[in-house]
């Protein structure tokens, strides 16, 4: 067994490591990392030295009397201003590839101020045709020797205006087969020497330091190094959402040029890089990022500034460490399928190593930038977790044929447990023992499974009973069975407790607290918010192997499992969450508290029954409802009306002053006794 564990999980390695190569597996990998952007953004530390001027819809709007394109005096005053408020750096993210068709002094006087300060315009570049590139194109940079065809033209803005830029750059950047952008090259080869891309272009004129160079696929900067691809290029560590950088619509600025500096103060604009760029959606610049499908192509130069000026880059590893994790990863699962005697506690272990590997890539990309490589070790991982464990399984039920049985009748691992080491167990018949029964149910169910497809319905459910489950059986409890979206559990048997009312309850309560933070999930998935109606009740019942003797289920009968299944409906009348028995309440400590809610009776029982509703923290009102009660149970409706219609925001007071008007206006049944008798389950 040993041995072929070990080689199931060598061929798991193998066919992941071949999976590496593909594009499918690259398109999981790209996945997983836009997962641990979406997880984890860092809109709290942008660079606030970066500022973003929009060519939207609203400014294009109120300007549409200028025509487009605009006039060049436009952006030769917005300029000028710019500078003169102390701007840095000024960035176009534009193209002035034709004439001014205004007037032919234009572009000069554009570019004339443009050449007052550290201003960058942009450049396309080609190998087939285009104008010989300009030399402030060009930065001191010596690249390595290598295969692929460099650029030989570019396609710069007029002349007047290239000849103000400090550099001009090239923009280009390249998606990922999904589409999605998420690196972008620092500079291009050309030959006439390196072009910078506008990150690398701004970052040098912002610091002033314009002496880098290129070392092990690396860009030295400064006291940075930036790790790049083979093409040149820097993974971008995105900061967050469309919107995160500080943006401002061009016609606030042009308000503000004309002396309405109520919405943009000029000073906003000093020691600051300016980067100017459409993000209106019909001036066709918008890319899809890990975060958006429309995120302006200026949006994204912006973090890719952000991230050298600050090394907040992300690095990654090579394919040799990626082979060498995936088979780290397979034999570690092996080991434990081998070496941990049992099977499930095994699988376990082998399962939190391949969760303990993920959890390692979250917090490397979360606190270091590091994306550590996932899907092949992962997924090497579940596959020798998978083979091995039906290996493993196979193996350890070899000579314990009867434990098939009990696996698949029994989820409680203490039912599964006892059962191995007493087989007689699984002979029907049963035994009278003192329990706590346990019923819960989804509020409106039926209509969240109609608006959900049939996967999506099964997720939901696997995702909440797994979260509720875990709680009972954390507890000592057993699950009897599952109902669609109803849980159905008791404490007191197999295993015996004397706690057993206690244990049930504070797990009752902690399934309720745990509702917040697994609707937060739920919401993350696009799921719908859950709620849920808990009843139980304690006393005699009959607990065992009920059923034939080739299918039986290991459950509970008696009158108080019906009780407690019928608290879980009466929930509806009181809008409360949980309801207890009063045989329940009495076996609790002090330390859990309870509010009495009413006395009722439930269909099929003739005896009254005192229901609670235990509480995390005793509401406000406790008090106040349980006076108004004294009167309600005593026929005057009339004073605990007022009562009960003083308290605010709770549900059972608004229940109570219904029936308390229902009673005024048909008169009190001749028969009452303060004992509320229900009809409906």
């Amino acid at each position: 067994m040993k041995k072929l564990i070990f080689v199931i999980a060598t061929v798991s390695a193998l066919i992941s490591m071949l999976l590496l190569t593909s594009t499918f597996d690259r398109g999981l990998e790209h996945l997983t990392l836009d997962l641990r952007f979406n997880l984890f953004p860092i809109t709290e530390s942008v660079n606030d030295s970066i500022i973003i001027i929009s060519v939207d819809e609203s400014s294009l709007e109120s300007m549409n009397w200028l025509g487009w394109p605009w006039p060049r005096q436009i952006w030769s005053d917005m300029t000028s201003f710019l500078y003169n408020s102390g701007a840095e750096v000024i960035y176009y993210d534009i193209t002035f590839a034709t004439s001014s068709t205004f007037s032919a002094s234009e572009d000069s006087v554009f570019g004339a101020v443009a050449a007052t300060g550290s201003t960058v315009f942009i450049t396309a570049l080609g190998r087939d045709e285009g104008q010989e590139i300009p030399p402030n194109a060009i930065i001191n940079l010596d690249l390595p020797q290598d295969d692929s065809a460099p650029f030989r033209f570019a396609s710069p803005p007029v002349t007047h205006i290239a000849e103000g830029a400090a550099y001009l750059c090239s923009p280009y950047a390249y998606p990922d087969n999904d589409g999605i952008f998420r690196q972008v090259p620092l500079f291009f080869n050309t030959d006439y020497g390196v072009v910078p891309s506008p990150a690398l272009a701004i970052s040098m004129l912002f610091r002033k330091n314009h002496s880098i160079s290129f070392e092990d696929e690396s860009l030295l900067w400064g006291s940075s190094k930036i790790p790049l691809t083979d093409q040149y290029e820097m993974q971008i560590r995105f900061a967050g959402p469309t919107g995160s950088y500080k943006t401002i619509s061009v016609g606030d600025v042009f308000a503000s040029m004309t002396g309405d500096t109520t919405i943009v103060s000029p000073s906003i604009f000093d020691g600051k890089i300016v980067m100017i760029g459409y993000t209106a959606a019909d001036l066709m610049d918008l890319k899809p990022t890990p975060y958006s499908a429309r995120c302006p192509g200026v949006e994204v130069i912006a973090n890719s500034v952000d991230n050298i000026l600050t090394d907040k880059y992300i690095s990654t590893h090579d394919n040799l460490l990626t082979f060498f994790l995936t088979l780290l990863v397979s034999l570690c699962v092996a080991v434990s399928l081998v070496f941990i005697p049992k099977v499930i506690p095994a699988s376990l272990t082998g399962f939190l190593v391949v969760i303990a590997y993920a959890i390692i890539s979250l917090v490397l990309f979360k606190y270091m930038n590091f994306w550590l490589v996932t899907v092949p070790p992962i997924s090497s991982g579940l596959l020798t977790l998978l083979g091995g464990s039906v290996v493993a399984y196979q193996y350890a039920t070899k000579d314990k044929k009867f434990l098939k049985a009990a696996f698949s009748q029994y989820l409680s691992p203490a039912i599964v447990s006892l059962v191995a080491k007493n087989p007689e167990m699984l002979k029907l018949g049963g035994e009278k023992k003192d329990m706590t029964a346990f019923f819960s149910d989804v509020a409106g169910f039926t209509t969240i499974s109609e608006k959900l497809d049939p996967q999506d319905l099964v997720k939901l459910l696997n995702i909440y009973l797994t979260e509720m489950t875990d709680i009972i059986l954390e507890s000592g409890g057993t699950v009897d069975k599952f109902e669609g979206d109803a849980i159905i559990a008791f404490w007191g048997a197999p295993v015996e407790f004397e706690n057993h009312a206690e244990r049930a309850v504070k797990s009752a309560l902690e399934c309720q607290r745990r509702h917040a933070d697994l609707n937060r999930k739920l919401k993350l998935i696009n799921f719908p918010e859950l709620t849920t109606r808990m009843g139980l009740a304690s006393g005699s019942m009959v607990v065992g192997n009920m059923g034939s003797s080739k299918r039986f289920d290991y459950t509970m009968m008696g009158t108080d499992v019906n009780l407690a299944s019928r608290l879980e409906g009466v929930n509806k009348v009181y809008g409360t969450p949980i309801l207890i028995s009063d045989t329940t309440k009495q076996k609790l400590p002090d330390t859990i508290l309870c509010r009495k809610i009413d006395v009722v009776m439930v269909v099929g029982q003739h005896t009254p029954v005192t229901i609670w509703e235990p509480v995390l923290e005793m509401p406000s009102c406790a008090a106040t409802y349980s006076e108004a009660m004294e009167f309600y149970c005593n026929g005057d409706f009339k004073t605990a009306l007022k009562i009960f219609d003083k308290i605010l925001n709770d549900s059972p007071s608004r229940t109570m002053a219904t029936r308390c008007k229902n009673f005024i206006n048909e008169g009190t049944p001749s028969s009452w006794n303060g004992t509320w008798v229900l009809t409906s389950k």
